[in-house]
C-alpha cells in the first residue's frame, strides 16, 4: 500500500517496508514511532483522504556536510563555512 505521510511538516511518499530519509527526530536506533496519514492509495487505485497512521522503525543517523561560500568579485569579500545537516533514516513498517 502507498500512503503520503507527514513529518515535522514535510509531505513524504512511502510504501510499506520502505527506508525513508526524515528531518532529525533526535530518536535513537530501533525505537518506533508514528506518523500521521494524509493520502491512502488502495489496491483498485482509487485514493482515499481518510487520516490513519503509520509505524515507522529508526535505523540510525544519516549526516550532510554542506560547503558554504560567498564571494563578491573586485571587493576581496570572501566567506566560507560549514554546516552539517542531520537526518533520520526509518523504515516503514505498517500503514493504517
Amino acid at each position: 500500500m502507498e500512503a503520503v505521510i507527514r513529518v515535522k511538516g514535510f509531505q513524504i511518499p512511502v510504501k510499506r517496508g520502505q527506508k525513508v530519509i526524515l528531518p532529525n527526530l533526535n530518536l535513537k536506533s530501533g525505537e518506533t514511532f508514528s506518523a500521521e496519514v494524509i493520502m491512502k492509495k488502495l489496491e483498485d487505485g482509487k485514493v482515499s483522504f481518510e487520516k490513519g497512521t503509520a509505524v515507522l522503525r529508526v535505523l540510525g543517523e544519516k549526516e550532510e556536510k554542506l560547503i558554504v561560500f560567498k564571494m563578491r568579485s573586485k571587493k576581496n569579500y570572501r566567506r566560507m563555512y560549514f554546516h552539517t545537516q542531520k537526518y533520520t533514516v526509518a523504515k516503514v513498517e505498517e500503514i493504517a
